[in-house]
């Protein structure tokens, strides 16, 4: 098998994948039920993912890169370094309501141990799809990236970003405060504005 058709037929497996882990929850999908939805045995199906907890680990990667894809696009004609943040942070939270079946599968599978999370969040990749956030800050603070600053407030702005969306996502039945509202508020918080 080529190194293409290797990468087309792990990304038919992760989509599949993505669609039962939607529907019934990654602890219910076993390798064997996924095997058979892409016409492969448990066996052959390991040649392409050592486990499951590999293959969503290889979803939460797609669709983190799908969420900042989205970032890039609107910080992209913003004007000025606060405006560039405040969009960045619209656009990532606005990500995960259009996407709720995705904010599930990475904020909220059951199944899923601390371990594995922090072995997929400590990968190189996953650290710099965040950087766009450090960066946005630094340049609205107006101080280099590498201080310690920066540091801080982008860690407490992503944390209450992360928040909001739980908040807002999870308990629907309270009168919360225009999402938008909140997202200016963690970002003026963040900067000092």
């Amino acid at each position: 098998m080529s190194e293409e058709e290797l990468t087309d037929r792990r990304a038919e497996i992760a989509t599949v994948a993505l669609r039962l882990f939607k529907e019934e929850g990654f602890p219910s999908v076993s390798m064997r039920r996924l095997g058979r939805e892409v016409d492969l045995t448990p066996m052959a199906l390991y040649r392409y993912f050592p486990n499951k907890r590999a293959i969503l680990s290889t979803l939460w990667g797609h669709i983190l890169d799908d969420a900042f894809q989205e970032v890039g696009a609107a910080i992209h004609g913003a004007q000025g370094p606060d405006e560039r943040l405040r969009q960045a942070s619209h656009a990532y939270v606005g990500y995960w309501f259009r996407n709720v079946g995705h904010y599930h599968l990475v904020f909220m599978s059951s199944g899923v141990t601390n371990t594995d999370v922090t072995s997929f969040v400590s990968q190189d990749s996953v650290i710099c799809t965040y950087e766009i956030f450090f960066e946005c800050v630094a340049k609205a603070l107006r101080v280099p990236r590498n201080y310690k600053q920066v540091k801080t407030a982008t860690d407490g702005l992503i944390c209450h970003l992360h928040g909001i969306m739980h908040s807002l996502i999870t308990m629907r039945g309270y009168d919360w405060t225009m999402r938008e509202d909140l997202i200016d508020r963690a970002v003026g918080n963040a900067i000092g504005r």
